[in-house]
């Protein structure tokens, strides 16, 4: 079974210590939408966006509604950071 499932999962040691965007031991192992750093025992989903690039929130974050709210977070940034 791959996290690629998307279902929700609980965070184990290699979870923590995987290389997330090419970033050694977990650095970049957080929530996407709120920026929880992951340890182990948290609930983790990873979710495939078909706009934008995927990403991984946490059980609070997570809900039917995550996807609209990523695309409306990810283009209030691209309008507010425009020249990015």
């Amino acid at each position: 079974m791959s996290f690629t499932d998307q279902k929700p999962r609980t965070a184990t040691e290699e979870h923590v210590n995987a290389r997330w965007g090419g970033e050694p031991k977990g650095k970049r192992f957080r929530c996407y939408m709120c920026g929880h750093k992951f340890v182990v025992g948290d609930v983790w989903r990873w979710v495939m966006s078909k706009r934008y690039s995927n990403f991984v929130v946490c059980e609070k974050c997570d809900g039917p509604d995550v996807l609209e709210r990523w695309y409306t977070t990810i283009d209030e940034l691209k309008t507010r950071f425009w020249w990015l």
